[in-house]
């Protein structure tokens, strides 16, 4: 594939989905988180194929800024934002999270080359368990967090925590020379760090914060 194929190729399949995505009107907030996380895993698990497509860091910052470039147009130009921006700004949450979600992709294609599970297991734990946890903690919001976690419940935490660690588990049994036990004791120290970071993070932040924290787990413990 070259390479104007490579760059054009996310927006050929972003730009669809938003505009489909943004047709279905949510007349609850649990809908409205449905359609927000649709788009959110349907990008995450394509972004697993990217370190194929971007082979070289400038290849990363142009696809980079041509994404950001169009989630800002369509949050400020009305045109757009009606047919492409529903799915992410139908409500009056003040977020930037797609934003944080593209620049988290960027820096792990560039932090991770040569190290697959160091971008697989971030970017798998960003786009399932924050998923899982959004769904769950708007569908059955059991025990609500005060403090600095005060929009956060233990549910959607627990949600996180577990995807999070099924997730960490399966990519290290199947991908790394780990043995099991070590394997298990690393998903769950990814699983806890990342369930905090997320859970600490507002207005979207967790979509860098989390994969960085992922990888950075990762790194620490020598993976």
């Amino acid at each position: 594939m070259n390479s104007i194929t490579a760059l054009l190729l996310p927006p050929m399949l972003l730009l669809p989905l938003m505009g489909i995505l943004s047709r279905f009107h949510g007349a609850t907030t649990l809908t409205q988180e449905l359609r927000r996380k649709a788009l959110h895993v349907s990008v995450g698990l394509t972004a697993l194929a990217f370190p194929a497509l971007f082979t070289e860091t400038w290849m990363i910052v142009i696809a980079l800024g041509l994404i950001l470039t169009w989630m800002a147009t369509v949050r400020w130009i009305a045109p757009l934002k009606v047919r492409f921006g529903g799915v992410l700004h139908d409500t009056d949450r003040k977020s930037h999270g797609e934003m944080y979600f593209a620049l988290a992709l960027a820096l792990l294609l560039i932090t991770s080359a040569g190290e697959p599970l160091h971008y697989v297991i971030p970017v798998l734990i960003l786009t399932l368990a924050d998923a899982a946890a959004a769904i769950v903690g708007q569908a059955w919001p059991i025990g609500r967090i005060g403090g600095l976690a005060a929009d956060k419940t233990r549910s959607g935490c627990a949600a996180f925590f577990i995807v999070a660690y099924l997730t960490t588990v399966t990519v290290l049994s199947v991908a790394s020379p780990l043995a099991p036990l070590a394997a298990i004791a690393v998903a769950l120290v990814v699983a806890a760090t990342t369930c905090i970071a997320e859970t600490l993070s507002h207005r979207g932040i967790d979509n860098i914060v989390v994969p960085l924290v992922a990888y950075s787990t990762l790194v620490v413990l020598g993976v």
